[in-house]
């Protein structure tokens, strides 16, 4: 007994961390799934037929596109099913393992912001600040309870983490931490590059750009498929018609003020159903932090916070229509789809810099004002971070029948081979499936189809390679790990 509560005494503001992100999930503890946006469950699902066929990494979804199948787990990040398939191999249903991973996504990134913050700014109620307006930024709330972005999501575990490794200088944990968010989602990986790039340069800790070599090897099983086999699917549904970026960008109004709260989508214009707003604390907290900072004239000691807000300033200017020049003229910029999005790293970043005001201040003033931050954050957001509608289903209710049918049509044209067969209007009655490189036993027609029975999917020689690749990038980083933990002991 005295030595739990020594150790609760001794962790007790990370113990804190964990009870304030109690209320931004716990409506999730009960039978059933919440509505959302997006169809993970479907995926997870799919993901789990990957393993029971014994086909890993994953590659092919069978239920996909109408019964069709497409290559979707190719091209789409595939680590957060992989710990939801831990959930389901355990015994649980597949609609609790996307509650699981929602709810890891919301604990995991509270508790990495707050030992990054901690690093950073030397003090507990700093990162206790840091974390909660991290973990209550409104935009959280809507990948979760709105949009159920489960990659994106996930991804915000992993941003505090990665700039933890290059503040300890840890090249291996730092390959690995990397490598992970390409397979998470390689959209936040092209958002978070700025802020990373920028960081790495400032802490002078150019063995990261090697490091960054490494996490491609790591991830050379899924990022090898996707730069050599992406001609062999459509892509023109993910940045044309509805996905174009150029109907997303939002107002200064919706980023700063909005208190906006529904659960609908994004629209042409200012009339979005959703919020899309940083957070009225978030940015608050650090432009009082900056006012301080120019009032006493220290400048040159503020150095880090300048960063990060000047770096939260630049993604918030990337999701208004002015910055339609770096979306016209920087590659890849079109497949992140919507503007918006970057609201994410403009919430890491100014919500990171917001722990510097509490350091500012002494004794019971700097707790007072730390409370208050706290206790104000959770009161202003804590109301969105529930459910429109509660589905009071189970996996045989999602998985069969109509509801299926709706499951397999969900983003039907994303991947779809393009070998000759048009997008089907109707569900496949199994007897034929889409042909992609990897099946053999069959040739495929001239609808690019091939018969379901006597045909076996397997690793093209490019996935092969990129297979062997990560495989032994892995033994290798695994064992450089567990020798430098030898030499620490």
């Amino acid at each position: 007994m005295q030595r739990t509560i020594k150790f609760l005494v001794k962790h007790k503001f990370l113990l804190i961390v964990v009870l304030l992100t109690i209320p931004t999930f716990f409506r999730m503890l009960r039978p059933g799934i919440y509505s959302m946006q997006d169809y993970h469950a479907f995926r997870q699902y799919e993901f789990n037929q990957c393993v029971k066929a014994g086909q890993i990494p994953c590659r092919w979804a069978p239920d996909a596109g109408l019964g069709y199948g497409v290559p979707l787990f190719n091209f789409y990040g595939q680590f957060a099913y992989a710990i939801g398939e831990g959930y389901i191999l355990l015994g649980g249903q597949v609609i609790d393992s996307i509650k699981f991973l929602f709810i890891l996504s919301l604990l995991g990134s509270s508790v990495a912001m707050y030992f990054l913050a901690k690093h950073i700014w030397k003090d507990n109620l700093s990162a206790l600040v840091s974390t909660t307006l991290y973990l209550y930024a409104p935009y959280r709330a809507v990948n979760v309870w709105v949009r159920g972005a489960l990659p994106e999501a996930f991804s915000f575990i992993l941003f505090p983490l990665i700039l933890l490794a290059v503040e300890k200088k840890s090249l291996s944990w730092f390959s690995l931490l990397l490598s992970l968010l390409i397979i998470t989602h390689n959209l936040s990986l092209i958002m978070f590059l700025p802020i990373l790039g920028l960081w790495i340069i400032y802490r002078k800790y150019w063995k990261a750009f090697g490091g960054g070599v490494v996490s491609l090897l790591l991830s050379a099983f899924y990022v090898l498929p996707v730069i050599f086999e992406s001609k062999y699917v459509s892509l023109s549904n993910i940045v044309f018609g509805y996905f174009d970026y150029k109907a997303h960008f939002i107002s200064l109004y919706q980023i700063f003020i909005s208190r906006y709260w529904g659960y609908g989508g994004s629209t042409w214009g200012t009339g979005d159903e959703l919020s899309l707003s940083v957070g009225i604390l978030q940015w608050a907290v650090p432009l009082l932090a900056l006012i301080f900072i120019l009032i006493k004239r220290k400048i040159r000691e503020s150095t880090t916070f300048l960063i990060l807000v000047g770096t939260g300033l630049f993604y918030a200017f990337l999701t208004h229509s002015r910055s339609i020049f770096f979306w016209i003229h920087v590659p890849g910029m079109a497949y992140i789809q919507f503007p918006w999005r970057f609201l994410g790293m403009v919430t890491f970043s100014f919500t990171l810099a917001s722990g510097y005001l509490i350091g500012m201040f002494k004794n019971r003033m700097k707790i007072m004002i730390a409370v208050l931050t706290v206790l104000t954050a959770v009161i202003l957001s804590v109301s969105f971070f529930r459910e429109d509608k509660w589905l009071k289903i189970n996996d045989n209710d999602l998985f069969t029948g109509d509801e299926w049918t709706n499951q397999k049509t969900a983003s039907i044209g994303d991947y779809w081979p393009n070998f000759g067969h048009a997008i089907p209007k109707v569900p496949s009655d199994g007897t034929y499936i889409n042909y992609f490189p990897g099946w053999i036993g069959a040739t495929p027609d001239e609808n690019g189809l091939i018969p379901s029975e006597g045909v076996v999917f397997t690793d093209t020689p490019i996935r092969k390679v990129g297979n062997m690749v990560s495989l032994i990038a892995l033994i290798l980083v695994i064992a450089t790990i567990l020798k430098n933990k030898r030499k620490k002991v």
